[in-house]
């Protein structure tokens, strides 16, 4: 009987060796592909080299782009940064994912890149910088990681958030795959860049409230621009099969006077809903693509260049065909003001004159761009392409053409599917929020 209970305390130990050895020895590599996304918060797409910017801003991700796929007319869902952001993990626009302006929850219900990712066997992190990306907003869904450890109030700077994803990755084993977000909040006022991105650019001279802004806006962007090499260099010295996937766009642009206005979210002009949006990853052909999309595109490009499946039925559509051959791939792009309630609506009227009472629509199609506000009594069509600076209303040039596109409007309103969301906000929420230069 002793001879065996030895027997088997030895077997038992054997085993038990091999698992230990099979845990702690030597791992397989995964191939599959891993991702990073980058969101800018307010970059304009016309103040980044690749884009047509000037001032060499953007050295670095002008770098990239070069390197990369670059869509060259895209177009955000919103104005607005939640709006915009629960779009492109969705790919729902604002009325089917129901984040009609900042602070409010995603549903839960709502499946989110993030979600595939880890179903996949993903491991998954985000790295944010805005109060308006906390996660209580609903942003961790499927992130095994939400890191928003802000260093200054509601926000963190760039370099810190690079800094944190960057030892992140660093630590992986590299026996599975891994997604990791980073939300960049600095070119979004109040600016907050350190030296020398304020006074390099900022010269003492300016009066002008409009050359001012665009000054320190300039040095946001410089500044953000300056922090993404140690993330691009972590990458590249990780070793073994798998490769990253970077994908890079911004939620919306910044207006600095134009049409009467300043900041964001009250309107649909170029200005705030034109974005940048690049994807580079081996064997993506280095290509710039001039057909008009959105970033309701987004999560179903990503997930088709990353070969996994998705079976949600969504808004947006992958733009591979377009990446790998010259199969064209423009279709309707659709995009909503952010909501306003009745006390905003009066406070913005009396400052500025602008009506942002009920909803604000836009539809591009067939190289014209329709705007309506039916509650304000508003409508403007231009050809985008060739009017950027949206000068020149053709409504009532073009009477048949803005009729045509008002009933595109009115049909792809009609199929969408509503969501509505809470959006009334705490009063706390409120507050941080203000403190970001965000109304009710």
């Amino acid at each position: 009987i002793m001879r065996l209970i030895h027997i088997v305390f030895l077997t038992l130990a054997i085993f038990g060796m091999k698992y230990w050895l099979d845990r702690s020895g030597p791992k397989t590599p995964t191939t599959s592909p891993n991702l990073l996304v980058i969101t800018f918060d307010t970059l304009r797409a016309d103040h980044l080299g690749v884009y047509g910017g000037e001032g060499e801003l953007s050295l670095n991700f002008d770098g990239l782009a070069r390197e990369s796929v670059m869509f060259s007319n895209v177009y955000a869902p919103s104005a607005t940064t939640g709006p915009s952001h629960a779009t492109i993990f969705t790919a729902l626009h604002p009325n089917e994912h129901g984040v009609l302006k900042n602070g409010v929850v995603l549903a839960d219900d709502v499946t989110t890149l993030a979600e595939v990712l880890s179903d996949e066997g993903y491991a998954t992190a985000a790295f944010v910088s805005s109060f308006v990306m906390k996660g209580q907003f609903g942003w961790t869904q499927g992130f095994d990681e939400y890191n928003e450890k802000f260093n200054i109030p509601r926000r963190r700077l760039g370099h810190l958030t690079i800094e944190a994803a960057s030892d992140w990755i660093a630590d992986r084993d590299q026996d599975e795959p891994w997604f990791v977000w980073v939300h960049l909040m600095d070119p979004h006022k109040p600016y907050r860049q350190p030296e020398p991105f304020r006074r390099d650019y900022v010269d003492p001279s300016l009066k002008d409230k409009r050359e001012i802004e665009k000054a320190l806006y300039n040095g946001a962007v410089a500044y953000t621009d300056s922090v993404l090499p140690k993330l691009f260099e972590t990458i590249n010295s990780q070793h073994g099969p798998a490769k990253t996937l970077m994908a890079v766009t911004a939620d919306h642009g910044e207006l600095f006077g134009e049409h009467g206005h300043y900041g964001h979210g009250a309107a649909l002009y170029e200005d705030v809903v034109r974005v940048p949006l690049i994807f580079n990853y081996p064997g993506v052909p280095v290509k710039v693509i001039e057909d008009t999309v959105g970033l309701v595109d987004f999560t179903p490009t990503v997930l088709d260049l990353l070969d996994i499946p998705f079976e949600d039925k969504v808004s947006g559509r992958s733009l591979v065909a377009a990446i790998d051959g010259d199969e064209g791939i423009a279709h309707p792009v659709f995009m909503q003001r952010r909501i306003y309630d009745e006390t905003s609506v009066k406070k913005i009227q009396k400052e500025n004159g602008v009506n942002v009472s009920g909803p604000q629509w836009g539809f591009i199609f067939d190289g014209y761009k329709f705007v309506a506000a039916p509650e304000a009594g508003e409508q403007s069509l231009f050809r985008y392409l060739e009017d950027p600076a949206e000068a020149n209303n053709l409504v009532d040039k073009e009477p048949k053409k803005a009729r045509e596109m008002a009933r595109m409007l009115e049909d792809f309103l009609s199929n969408q599917v509503l969501r509505v969301s809470q959006t009334e906000l705490s009063d706390e929420v409120l507050s941080n929020l203000a403190e970001l230069g965000y109304v009710k």
